[in-house]
């Protein structure tokens, strides 16, 4: 008994401070985002809005440069930081790197770096969680589920998406489903999320209509899975080769800046590339842009992304693969509107968002619960969501196995 009671004890403190990082990060990237663009993404959701392309430019420019030389320093001259893998099979993390990496993502992202800024928090999570257990002397064969839970409670936090971050714990760094694991992923994501509420917002992430459950919804959901399945495998692919061969050590001192700039440029006509992903979705969702615009979003937001990644900086794929999807999502129904006048715009955005975001990140449960969270969705969205992401999947298994 008392085992268990040291137990639960170890896990709400792990609980709360995975929380209280994430709110810190939150608070970090608001303030970054303010003295980049003037304002941060609680006040506008597309942060570029109301910026002028020389803020944008300078704001990366002066990013790049910051961010390059901390982080040849910290590759250089500190200990090797130890990622969430690592983490997972027992390496142990140094924790003033650790954090240090974790911050300069947030850095990086708040100045405009087209990547996301999940990945920081997760780092965060899973480091607080290793000293804890070790603090607490937790038995060891608790440490995997509770490191696992850890890591997506930071993206739980940050987020504010509780069930999400639990379905994340449990379908992607676990791969495993049982009642304890469940109990213990659900436990540290809500103890997180309330704990972040210090300086997350808890209303939806990305604003948008809700979506019916019809029968014509349900169809255009389906085409939008089976278009998006290809381009999003392409996406994981080209993405894991990005971080696999990205340049690092004294060779960030120019790339990094090189692509800081690249970006800066590009966001010279197409603000929305910049940042998370939050932007290009949420422009997407507005369903405001032409066609065209529309297109040379979707392509220079790829090209952003994996130059990015390539060029050194760290960041997650969540967002901005969900930023892709809702892009595609809404080209194929401008597409579509030259055949049939009705077609339904926003749900074909979230489909997309939904299904490119399974097949990027092989989880389809997470991408469901996810976007169901980022944008606030009812019952009546689960159909077409769970149609285009089954299709979406299906088609990525066959041609899977068809080419092997």
């Amino acid at each position: 008994m008392l085992r268990k009671f040291h137990l639960a004890f170890g896990i709400i403190c792990i609980a709360i401070l995975t929380g209280l990082g994430a709110a810190f990060l939150s608070w970090l990237i608001h303030h970054i985002e303010v003295l980049s663009f003037g304002h941060s993404e609680s006040q506008y959701p597309i942060v570029t809005d109301h910026t002028t392309p020389t803020r944008r430019l300078l704001s990366m420019l002066i990013g790049g440069v910051i961010v390059a030389i901390c982080l040849c320093l910290l590759q250089t001259k500190g200990r090797a930081v130890v990622g969430i893998k690592g983490i997972l099979s027992g390496k142990t993390a140094p924790f003033i790197e650790n954090c240090l990496h974790a911050i300069l993502q947030i850095v990086g992202v708040g100045c405009g770096a087209p990547i996301g800024r999940e990945v920081a928090p997760r780092e965060i999570g899973a480091l607080f969680a290793q000293k804890c257990l070790n603090y607490f002397h937790i038995d060891a064969k608790w440490h995997t589920p509770i490191l696992a839970s850890s890591a997506a409670a930071g993206l739980a936090a940050v987020y504010h998406v509780p069930f999400a971050g639990a379905i994340f714990a449990l379908e992607i760094l676990l791969g495993s489903f049982s009642i304890p694991f469940a109990l213990i992923a659900l436990s540290i994501s809500l103890i997180a999320t309330l704990v972040a509420r210090i300086t997350v917002d808890s209303s939806a992430f990305y604003h948008t209509i809700q979506i019916d459950g019809s029968l014509n919804t349900i169809l255009f959901s389906a085409l939008v899975g089976l278009v998006v399945s290809l381009p999003a495998t392409w996406f994981k692919k080209q993405s894991n080769w990005a971080e696999t061969s990205r340049y690092k050590g004294y060779s960030l001192l120019w790339s990094l800046p090189t692509v800081f700039l690249i970006s800066g440029v590009i966001a010279i006509f197409l603000p929305e590339i910049l940042g998370n992903g939050r932007s290009a979705a949420q422009t997407a969702f507005n369903h405001q842009i032409t066609l065209l615009i529309a297109i040379a979003l979707f392509f220079a937001k790829w090209f952003a992304v994996i130059m990015t990644l390539k060029g050194g900086a760290f960041g997650g794929t969540l967002t901005p693969g969900l930023s892709l999807g809702a892009i595609l999502g809404l080209i194929v129904g401008l597409l579509c509107q030259y055949i049939f006048p009705d077609v339904p715009l926003a749900a074909m955005t979230l489909s997309g968002a939904c299904a490119f975001l399974a097949v990027s990140m092989q989880a389809p449960l997470t991408a469901f619960a996810l976007v169901i969270s980022f944008t606030a969705q009812g019952y009546d969205s689960y159909l077409p969501l769970i149609t285009a992401v089954t299709l979406a999947m299906g088609l990525h298994y066959f041609v899977k196995k068809a080419s092997a």
